[in-house]
């Protein structure tokens, strides 16, 4: 759900403007949903192994950026996870638990109440290495070669094939949020803010002239805030600014006191925290970045909380020492 505030110096409403903002919103989901079967993304994840599929420029851009956080988070972001996200029950067919049918032989009936056989965890790690995605653009063109990598298998008579299947849903909505501030901007607007499901964000100034010189203060979700009362962890102030959060409190199910979230570490296979090694699900359970592109910033802040808390402040201290960064981390 997308939220927005704006104003220029007078209180007069721009309809045009957020017309343009749904309009650019709109652009971005038709290319990179991966239940829209006509997107770049849902094409490429349908297409067989060693396929080479045309790509619009938004779809060319965000994997373009996506291959470049991949390489400089050393795979700690990876958006070729798109199978472990159906494995364990986090892709969109299963946002309608009464409509939710199984489908291939590794769906459980309840998929928040059993976990996957560890056989397809392994093996859907094998066909996420997203350093075999090949971009190129050709006379005007863009294009993505697939990996020519898949598995097979029989079941109940059927035939089932694996390959790699792409998810950009984090950094393709914080590619929507920087759209709408391109937007925002060119319209003139000085202050207020724009805010894209609540964790990716765009704010200019406050338009309340005695709080913070402008700057708004906003609120840092509390990550288990069914424990301690109170939905803000922290408040920052900041203005004119790009905000990305990631954490394992909205997409989750819980299992022997054990948290599985939408966050897969594309190093182990399993929801970040919950690897069968860690049994109190200690790490990063959530993760802000201010100061970076929306869309790098979404990427980033999953990335830092696959790193874990150690090779996490390693990362900051070399790549993000002029933006600020807080996470929360369970012992």
């Amino acid at each position: 759900a997308a939220q927005w505030a704006f104003s220029k110096k007078t209180d007069e409403t721009d309809e045009a403007t957020w017309a343009q903002i749904r309009q650019a919103l709109t652009n971005v989901e038709q290319s990179v949903s991966v239940s829209d079967e006509k997107s770049a993304i849902a094409k490429f994840n349908a297409a067989d192994a060693g396929a080479k599929i045309e790509l619009d420029q938004t779809a060319y851009d965000l994997l373009t950026l996506a291959k470049d956080i991949y390489e400089k988070t050393d795979g700690a972001y990876n958006p070729a996870v798109g199978n472990l996200i159906d494995l364990w029950g986090f892709s969109p067919r299963f946002s309608d638990s009464s409509n939710y049918e199984p489908q291939y032989p590794y769906d459980r009936k309840k998929p928040n109440e059993v976990l996957p056989d560890a056989e397809y965890v392994e093996s859907f790690l094998s066909l996420s290495d997203f350093s075999q995605v090949i971009l190129s653009e050709e006379d005007g063109k863009y294009y993505v070669l697939k990996p020519d990598c898949k598995i097979e298998e029989e079941y109940e008579g059927q035939k089932f094939t694996y390959t790699m299947q792409l998810n950009l849903g984090g950094i393709g909505k914080g590619y929507a949020v920087d759209e709408a501030d391109r937007v925002i901007r060119a319209a003139g607007y000085e202050y207020g803010y724009f805010n894209l499901g609540g964790s990716s964000m765009t704010v200019l100034k406050d338009p309340r002239e005695e709080d913070h010189a402008y700057a708004w203060e906003i609120g840092v979700v509390n990550p288990r805030r069914e424990i301690n009362n109170g939905n803000s962890f922290m408040s920052v102030i900041e203005k004119d600014i790009c905000l990305s959060s990631s954490g394992d409190y909205n997409q989750y199910y819980e299992l022997d006191g054990k948290r599985y979230s939408h966050i897969i570490n594309p190093k182990t296979g399993y929801p970040v925290n919950s690897e069968p090694a860690n049994g109190n699900g200690s790490g990063i359970i959530c993760a802000s970045v201010f100061g970076l592109s929306a869309a790098e910033g979404d990427a980033t802040t999953t990335a830092l909380m696959v790193m874990g808390k150690e090779k996490a402040i390693e990362y900051i201290s070399e790549y993000l020492s002029g933006v600020d960064v807080c996470f929360v981390y369970a012992k």
